[in-house]
């Protein structure tokens, strides 16, 4: 009987076409994701498409996915008998839970997994395709599959399909079945995404309670190196072991649940409908009431426009009913809430800080969190709108009542919308709310209704007519389900392999952001046009719709499209207006961002670069001269997002040959003009590639000087298909020097990827110069066409406006209702790095000895303004204390929009996000303040980058970057103290190792770091933090002062780090050279964890602590293949009272560690809770979560 019951699903399951499909899709998914790219979830560039990271990231995700699925295979299986009322007949033969039961659960489950066999296949195919990148493809190891197959999908199915097959088994409703898959889901997603929000590093329990494996995945591999990723397999030990037996003892237990509680007996499960039958003949048992001697009234039929109209309001009402009283709703809109209100408090964080919640930052949590819900109502309800009357086979009185087809459509429509515009107004008390329990109540109401009632709501109403579209023209529920989840799907994936184009792409509006500087700015006119475009498609859409809906017990294409045709005199009026408001919209929307702006895709964009480099490489080492002197006329005209500007740099020949030609490259198209101060003539204008060639007819002798004038605009022409230039706004204006000449071939816009250049026929991207080498230690990194500058500028502004440049202000004046403002650095030479800013700004004003300090700031953004004046006054206090005196009299921060988020130190002058900054808050005194690290960070920048510029050369980004961030972590250590450094520094760490885990090309060492943020920034603060800590702060600071003072101001050839690492060297120990060595010129980890333990009271009331420990040292090439090596280093140890994450040192100390294995015993005066090896993380380790533990009595 079990083999019966096993081959009647599995026979069921192969004759269903839905089968096929799922298969396909799946094959399609793995498939895509090796062939293309661009397609799926495979990391970065050089990791294999189809080795064992991507082939679990790819199972894991996908199957994740798989659990609609399994809901739709295992959930019918069992309700199959009941659906049809056939289970008293099945349960009055001999037949045990065993066959039943577990025939149709082993038939899903084979099934079920023979559908996901479709992942390993695509792969496998995916690897043999032509156009594939076989650059990223591996040989094809059969066994790697199979394992992961098992571990990842096997599993999964077991656990999910159990669960889910228990659940309908014992519910018995198809409601359950059709929404489980949903809510487990989007249950899931809440969690995972409320993890991720904590920020949190501790990765184990939520790794172990992962029910789908993303979480898992994601933790076991975050550290793992290229090299690793594209060779290991996890391991059953640890969090993968807990997890995997965890949720296979959880499909299990489900197992039992049923076998226990379901009732193999027709009169048990019939007793709820004997119930209601008896209640039925109660009611049927009642004395009739009389049926005689009532005059019925007299109707008077009438059908015209009032009877429409009642018509339409008493099913709108009656369906809004239908869905608001439905227990799924409910239970989505309950989950909803949840979610949304948790996202709501995290709105209060950035990063590792916390800030105000403000409107902006709430609507951008809770919107975005609650968009899934309206899609998900939109989905579901546009099809139990649609076919509820045919659900209850109610659809022959319904469709013969007295009323036209577009009130019974139309109140579908504007039911469902309804619904979605009361959630909408719950996702705005969510909000509020949120902002309340958080202290914050500047609710800024009209914020709220402009981003959902207007742009959000509009966004709904576009999926809703496309839903029920959908479900008007399909003939199955289910299946219209499914295309318009795919419809969702497939816009992005389209937009992501290349069609960007927004007017052909259902629903898609050109991205936006609000700022509280700037409001919705110039986002405002192309956001109006394409919703107006998608909401007269979607009008158009719905009149098809109301063409083709079914009425009538014949509901063939044939009769349907009798019926449309003659329903067409009715649509006509309001399908022309709607054709008009398409064309219209939609060619304005055209005229903007295809004639009046030049749209490019993405690709076409690569080309461009691509090309750039093909033609102009070649004259990457022209000899060309120098800038050393800037001089600019500036008209910014905020109200049009423009500028003009006229200017002219003095050229010096610093060869030692005369200088015929001068290159000129204007990348952001911004050079009009440019004149020299002799003769010469243009033999070049590619303006398509901003590249120009002129010849002067005197050249340029040594020594020489060459003035040339340029002029350069920008100006914005109605709007664009999105790449707005985040640079020019309403309120909030900031572009730098880079929007004028720049000498000679600049290598900035070449592709770096791997993966591009490959698509674009070029070769290994070209590394830096290395170390010395002549031509380019002659030029700095920042502007390898420039040397230390003379700056002087003019900058105009519209009248309710400020303008700000570098330099110190000598003049202003107000001219033809515009501010003008003259800023010059006189005859103090600084780096050609200069910008340019125009707001409506307030200015907080302080004094630091002579310098005089100044924040400008939006008005309503006061929250961090003293924290900043604080932290410039620590940094100068500790620079000048250490490195050397600072050079300017003035130091300014100023505020412009989070359309970049980020902060730039030019000369005395930081432009600095609203997006990072100015709205943080404090809640607690160990809280890591970001602002202020920002703030101290840039400052450095004075120091490391403004008095001592590198070569552009290899390394010479740490000289900066590494430098400023290290700086700026003393600062905060002297304004946190020890104890609360440990989590900033092992965030820090976590940066680092994750940043080298997606490394696209190979990982230097730090003296020889190039274009690696994560190692210029995360490993250079870390190694130094350290190496301070080893020598001493004051030992390195003055080793770090003499080398800036010996280099300040230095010109070609340029200071690079053969002489940091000489001054490194100089200031550190014999015993501690190996730290250099370690930390500096190559890449060095450790693995060190605490093995055990223990304490024990002495006799004399002393506690002895035993700690065994393990250590381990590994070097790693670039690739991060590593290999162990002989330990015998200085680590810190130490023990603690306290609990996790508070702990505060009782005794900390460096130990020599000389072998794997060692034992370590402290007597101490107070009983420890904690022990640890390398507790503060100032050590790079590769898994820094068993370097402390608990200490237990001996």
């Amino acid at each position: 009987m079990f083999l019966d019951f096993l081959l009647f699903e599995l026979k069921l399951r192969f004759k269903s076409i839905s089968t096929y499909v799922y298969f396909l899709l799946f094959f399609l998914l793995a498939f895509l994701s090796v062939a293309a790219e661009d397609f799926g979830p495979t990391g970065a560039g050089k990791i294999a498409l189809n080795g064992p990271y991507s082939t679990l990231i790819i199972f894991a995700e996908f199957s994740a996915f798989g659990i609609l699925v399994m809901s739709a295979i295992f959930g019918p299986s069992i309700l199959r008998d009941f659906q049809r009322d056939t289970y008293q007949l099945v349960f009055t033969k001999p037949i045990g839970k065993l066959p039943y039961l577990g025939g149709r659960w082993l038939g899903s489950l084979i099934i079920t997994l023979l559908i996901l066999t479709g992942l390993p296949i695509g792969e496998i195919l995916g690897s043999f395709a032509p156009w594939a990148d076989h650059t990223r493809i591996q040989p094809i190891h059969l066994a790697m599959y199979a394992k992961l197959f098992f571990e990842v999908c096997a599993i999964q199915v077991f656990f999910v399909g159990s669960l889910f097959f228990t659940v309908a088994a014992l519910t018995r409703k198809v409601v359950t079945v059709y929404l489980q898959g949903v809510i487990f889901f989007v249950i899931y997603l809440i969690l995972a995404i409320s993890v991720s929000q904590t920020r949190s590093l501790n990765y184990f329990w939520p790794s172990v309670f992962d029910p789908l494996g993303i979480l898992w995945t994601e933790n076991i591999t975050r550290y793992w190196t290229v090299a690793e990723r594209n060779t290991l397999i996890p391991t059953w030990t640890g969090m993968f072991l807990w997890n995997r037996v965890l949720w296979a003892s959880v499909g299990l237990l489900s197992l039992v649940v049923l076998w226990i509680f379901f009732p193999m007996s027709a009169e048990t499960l019939t007793a709820r409908a004997s119930k209601k039958k008896k209640k039925v003949e109660q009611e049927d048992a009642r004395p009739p009431r009389a049926r005689f001697g009532v005059k019925l009234p007299v109707v008077h039929q009438v059908f015209g426009a009032r009877t429409s109209l009642l018509q339409f309001f008493s099913l709108v009402r009656l369906r809004i009913n239908n869905v608001v009283r439905e227990i799924p709703f409910w239970a989505i809109a309950l989950v909803m809430i949840v979610y949304v209100m948790i996202n709501g408090h995290f709105a209060g964080r950035l990063d590792e800080s916390n800030v105000w919640p403000l409107t902006f930052l709430m609507l951008q949590a809770v919107e975005g969190s609650a968009m899934l819900f309206f899609l998900i109502v939109s989905t579901l309800y546009a099809g139990e709108l649609i076919w509820r009357e045919r659900d209850v086979r109610f659809e022959q009185i319904h469709d013969a009542l007295p009323s036209r087809e577009w009130i019974d459509w139309l109140s579908k429509f504007c039911s469902l919308a309804i619904v979605e515009l009361i959630l909408l107004t719950v996702v705005m008390v969510c909000g509020i709310l949120s902002q309340a329990i958080q202290g914050y109540f500047h609710f800024e109401l009209l914020h709220y209704f402009k981003e959902l009632y207007l742009i959000t709501f509009a966004q709904v109403v576009i999926y809703i007519l496309l839903a029920l579209f959908i479900q008007t023209i399909l003939g199955n529920k289910f299946m219209a389900h499914g295309v318009v989840v795919g419809f969702f799907v497939l816009v992005p994936v389209l937009y992501r392999i290349g069609i960007e184009n927004r007017l052909v792409l259902y629903g898609e509006i050109t991205p936006y952001t609000y700022s509280d500087m700037n409001g919705y700015g110039h986002f405002v006119a192309a956001l109006i046009w394409i919703l107006v475009y998608w909401l007269a498609i979607g009008g158009l859409i719905g009149a098809v719709s109301v063409l083709l809906h079914r009425r009538g017990s014949d509901s063939s294409w044939k009769s349907r499209l009798h019926s449309a045709g003659q329903r067409i005199p009715g649509v006509i009026p309001v399908s022309v207006l709607l054709i008009l408001i398409a064309a219209g919209s939609g060619g304005w929307f055209y005229y903007n961002t295809h004639v009046l702006n030049v749209f490019r895709t993405a690709k076409q964009a690569r080309h461009l670069q691509a090309d750039y480099e093909k033609l102009y490489k070649k004259y990457e080492k022209q000899p060309l001269p120098k800038v050393i002197a800037v001089d600019t006329t500036v008209n910014i005209f905020p109200e049009r997002r423009s500028f003009s500007a006229t200017g002219w740099y003095i050229l010096l020949n610093r060869t030692t040959q005369p200088i015929s030609d001068i290159h000129i490259t204007g990348a952001r198209d911004s050079v009009d003009e440019i004149h020299f101060d002799r003769p010469a003539q243009q033999t070049l204008n590619d303006k398509a590639h901003w590249y120009f060639i002129y010849h002067l007819a005197t050249p340029l002798a040594p020594g020489d000087k060459l003035r040339m004038d340029f002029k350069c605009s920008y100006s914005s022409h109605g709007f664009k298909d999105g790449n707005e230039r985040a640079e020019f706004a309403y309120n909030g204006t900031f572009f730098d020097q880079d929007y004028f000449p720049y000498l000679g071939y600049n290598r900035g816009i070449e592709l770096d990827n791997p993966v591009r250049r490959r698509e674009e026929k070029l070769g290994p991207y070209a590394e830096m110069a290395p170390r010395g080498d002549p031509y380019y230690s002659q030029a700095n990194l920042f502007r390898p066409d420039s040397d230390w500058v003379t700056y002087h500028t003019v900058v105009s502004t519209s009248g309710d406006q400020t303008a700000i440049s570098s330099g110190y202000l000598q003049k202003q004046w107000t001219q033809d209702g515009r501010n003008y403002y003259e800023y010059s650095m006189g005859s103090t030479d600084i780096a050609d790095f200069f910008s340019y800013l125009s707001g409506r700004y307030a200015v907080k004003h302080d004094k630091w000895q002579n310098v005089n300090l100044e924040v400008y700031y939006t008005p309503q953004h006061t929250y961090d303004l003293d924290k900043m004046i604080g932290a410039s006054k620590a940094g100068l206090d500790y620079y000048t204390k250490y490195y050397s005196p600072y050079q300017f009299a003035q130091y300014r921060i100023l505020e412009y929009p989070r359309y970049r988020e980020f902060a730039q130190s030019f000369p005395n002058t930081v432009p600095y996000s609203e997006g990072i900054g100015f709205i943080g808050r404090v809640l607690k005194p160990e809280d890591i303040d970001f602002s202020y690290f920002v703030t101290a960070h840039e400052l450095a920048h004075q120091w490391w980058a403004h008095q001592i510029i590198g070569a552009d050369v290899q390394g010479s980004n740490m000289m900066s970057e590494s430098l400023a961030e290290y700086s700026a972590l003393r600062v905060m250590q002297h304004r946190y103290g020890d104890a609360n450094m440990r989590r900033f520094l092992r965030h820090e760490l976590d940066g680092y190792l994750r940043g080298r885990a997606g490394e696209v090309r190979h990982e230097p060492p730090l003296l020889l770091v190039q274009n690696e943020p994560y190692v210029w920034y995360q490993k250079g603060s870390l190694v130094l933090y350290a190496l301070s800590d080893y020598i001493g702060e004051d030992t390195l600071n003055n080793a770090l002062g003499n080398y800036l003072r010996q280099n300040r101001y230095a010109g070609g050839p340029y200071p690079d780090t053969r002489g940091f690492d000489a001054a490194l060297r100089g200031a550190t120990p014999p015993d501690l050279q190996y730290l250099i060595t370690d930390m500096f010129e190559t890449i060095t980890l450790y693995d060190n964890r605490v093995v055990s333990a223990t304490w024990q009271e002495t006799p004399d009331h002393k506690y002895k602590v035993v700690m065994t420990v393990k250590s381990h040292k590994l070097k790693a090439n670039g690739e991060g293949a590593e290999q162990e090596v002989p330990i015998h280093d200085l680590i810190e140890v130490g023990v603690f009272s306290g609990s996790k994450d508070h702990e505060q040192p009782i005794h900390v100390e460096k130990q020599w560690i000389t072998q794997n294995d060692s034992t370590i015993i402290f007597v101490v005066d107070q009983k420890p809770t904690r022990a640890g090896i390398d507790p503060y993380n100032k050590l790079i380790d590769r898994n820094p979560e068993d370097n402390m533990t608990d200490i237990g009595k001996m």
